[in-house]
């Protein structure tokens, strides 16, 4: 079917028509003067018949794009170009159009123009959008503070940002050729599961652990987005943040949270923090166990709820004023779970924190000292009596430290006249001067409710320094610390007497060392007198048994030098008196055939002088057999061992002849009668083991045995005594 070419021509999508050589319009289509679409005509109606005129108007008002539209109308219509295209913009209002403007030779006649004008806004809005999304997405992968590494699932980086580069000390061009396998464990499990989940879901959110150009691990939150591009590739997105200050951070938080939830806990009061609603947030063990309360019960009820009825208006009072002045304390009754009302004092502080204020308190149990307070009101006329006539001097002072009251023993002590003292400061008449400061604090500790002792210098009036013990003791009255009592019990002459105790126990301590160095003498003049017999004898039978008893005096004279020398009256080291018998080796001289060399395995050991001597006739009388008879030489070694109070000595070696010993030991010999009378002085044991090394001593239980030289004395003992 053939359609009219005025049809066709008005079908166009907009303003449409025919311009001749000179830019007169011949023809136009119904939209090209329709109100509807001036705005096509660069924002007027084109009102001429000649459209060069109608651009020149829009080149006068500084359109560009109206005289680029001319130049090229020019050409088509001069046959230089057959078709020329440009999008112009037109305003109409406050928004703003554009317009695809499209200029061809008509095909009617040489030297005449078709201009058609298509609406292009929606397009070029796109257009705009997608340039302008390209370039926030530019700015954010360039500034992000997040790393962000474009690349393939196979391991390829194609792009990396600065923020990338800088979490993970690598420059971009080491990120682009060193790859995936530069930074990324695959074995590691975060990175494994990371795989794994990406692979699965085409996205990952979690940790991953990258690793630094410094060999370092990095843990990171990560985002990983597997996505295919245009040409259909896949690609990775991935986004990371470095989680490593903020795990330390959270280490150090939790290590702050136990450190601080250990300290609450040491503290031995109830202690608690309230909101200022009296919502109970935090408390420690004490406060659980002083209240009895199941520990998710407190975040049940009030606070207020387990204070007894009758106090609850005061406390809240206290409370609310605490929570303006920032401290403050009261006493109250508290029904606890299992031991019913109990008095507690209650001392509180607050502190801010985001703007919110909070009490921090702490309570301590005073029930017995309320009900010894009680008991002192129905009795006050026997305290009253009894403070007048004690022979301790006391007095009440008030919170400002004035004395209230004092009694006859605190005058008689300090030599003052009780109208001299009655309204005075107390620290400005007794305490030194330098003290005073310091007695400010323990006078503020007293006001505060605690019940104090210590021991300190006071002056009387006479300028006499007295040795005093203070005991103070605060008098509540309706839950408030109105005075206090001060104790004061004078120990000049019992220190005196500890002195002089302590110069006479020096003084005995010298003079049992003294006998013990006169005792050592005496048994080394008998020694010597021994030697002196021994050269005159010709008996070599004789000689021997004189040395076996120069020996036995020797071993017990070395005992009593380690007392004096070690300046223990009643202990010995025996260890060291081992030594020192091994070192002398008395027995030597009991014949030229031996040559032993005793090697000592010895642990520190102190003995008192009770089982020291029996212990050492004992190990001599030992060393005697184990060094009698035939030829010997070689190693023989001597140990000594505490175990649970246990003492072990022994003579152990490959030389030793067990099979003499215990045919000397069988015959009763005298050696052996002395061994079994030493041991059974110190309820010794004789131990002898045949396998090799051979050894032969005694054990026995480490005791105190009773006597003048006993180390400890039970009040029994002392008694006894």
């Amino acid at each position: 079917m053939n359609l009219p070419e005025d049809f066709l021509f008005n079908a166009l999508p907009g303003p449409a028509a025919i311009v001749d050589t000179n830019g007169n319009i011949i023809s136009s289509n119904n939209k090209w003067n329709s109100s509807d679409y001036s705005c096509q005509f660069m924002g007027e109606h084109c009102d001429t018949s000649n459209y060069f005129s109608h651009c020149e108007k829009a080149i006068q008002a500084g359109n560009d794009y109206a005289l680029k539209l001319v130049f090229g109308l020019r050409r088509v219509l001069d046959g230089e170009k057959e078709s020329f295209q440009i999008t112009v913009p037109s305003s109409e209002g406050y928004q703003k159009k554009w317009s695809k403007v499209s200029i061809q030779t008509s095909g009617m006649s040489h030297g005449c123009a078709l201009i058609i004008f298509e609406d292009v806004t929606k397009t070029m809005q796109s257009v705009q959008s997608l340039r302008e999304s390209e370039e926030i997405y530019s700015q954010h992968f360039k500034n992000s503070m997040a790393g962000i590494i474009l690349g393939t699932p196979e391991g390829k980086i194609m792009e990396a940002n600065p923020a990338a580069c800088k979490i993970l000390g690598y420059t971009k061009s080491e990120l682009l050729e060193g790859n995936r396998e530069l930074i990324l464990d695959p074995t590691n499990q975060l990175n494994k599961k990371s795989y794994e989940v990406r692979e699965k879901k085409s996205i990952y959110e979690g940790e991953k652990e990258y690793i630094h150009k410094n060999g370092s691990r990095i843990i990171v939150e990560a985002s990983s987005l597997l996505y295919r591009n245009e040409n259909g590739n896949l690609r990775t997105i991935n986004t990371f943040r470095d989680k490593s200050k903020e795990k330390e951070t959270l280490r150090e938080l939790q290590n702050e949270r136990r450190f601080t939830k250990a300290a609450i806990n040491g503290i031995p009061n109830a202690f608690f923090v309230l909101d200022e609603q009296l919502k109970l947030l935090q408390w420690n063990d004490s406060f659980i166990e002083e209240m009895g309360y199941d520990e998710k019960a407190h975040l049940k009820f009030s606070v207020l709820e387990i204070i007894a009825k009758k106090d609850r208006e005061r406390v809240l009072r206290v409370v609310k004023d605490v929570f303006v002045n920032g401290t403050g304390h009261t006493i109250a009754e508290v029904q606890t779970q299992g031991k019913g009302l109990r008095h507690f004092h209650f001392f509180a502080n607050t502190f801010k924190n985001n703007g919110k204020k909070y009490l921090v308190g702490t309570g301590t149990d005073i029930t017995d000292i309320i009900a010894t307070e009680k008991e002192k009101d129905r009795n006050y006329e026997l305290i009253s009596q009894l403070f007048e006539s004690s022979q301790i001097g006391m007095l009440m002072i008030s919170p400002e430290n004035r004395v209230l009251k004092v009694n006859d023993s605190f005058s008689r002590l300090f030599g003052y006249k009780k109208i001299e003292i009655i309204g005075e400061d107390v620290d400005k008449l007794i305490v030194p001067e330098k003290d005073r400061v310091e007695n400010e604090t323990f006078n503020r500790e007293v006001f505060s409710g605690q019940i104090l002792k210590k021991e300190a210098i006071r002056i009387a009036k006479d300028g006499r320094k007295l040795n005093i013990v203070v005991n103070t003791v605060p008098i509540i009255e309706d839950g408030e610390v109105v005075a206090a009592y001060g104790i004061y019990v004078d120990v000049t002459e019992q220190k005196q007497l500890e002195a002089r105790i302590q110069r006479s126990l020096r003084e005995k301590e010298i003079l049992l060392q003294e006998v013990h160095h006169r005792v050592k003498n005496n048994l080394a003049i008998i020694a010597g007198l021994l030697d002196l017999q021994i050269l005159e004898e010709e008996d070599s039978l004789i000689e021997s048994k004189l040395n076996e008893v120069r020996s036995r005096i020797f071993s017990i004279a070395k005992i009593h030098e380690g007392l004096y020398e070690k300046e223990d009256v009643v202990e010995i080291r025996f260890d060291d008196y081992l030594q020192s018998v091994a070192e002398a080796l008395p027995q030597s001289n009991f014949s030229d055939q031996i040559d032993v060399n005793i090697k000592l395995n010895l642990e520190a050991v102190k003995l008192n002088l009770n089982q020291a001597v029996p212990c050492g006739l004992a190990v001599n009388e030992l060393m005697n057999i184990v060094l009698a008879g035939e030829s010997l030489e070689g190693d023989i070694k001597l140990s000594l061992s505490e175990e649970n109070k246990l003492i072990t000595i022994g003579f152990s070696g490959d030389r030793i002849n067990l099979k003499k010993i215990d045919e000397e030991m069988s015959s009763g010999s005298f050696h052996t009668m002395l061994v079994n009378i030493f041991l059974s002085q110190i309820n010794g044991t004789l131990i002898n083991t045949s396998e090799q090394p051979a050894t032969i001593g005694f054990k026995f239980k480490k005791m105190n045995i009773r006597g003048s030289s006993s180390s400890v004395l039970d009040s029994k003992e002392l008694i006894s005594n």
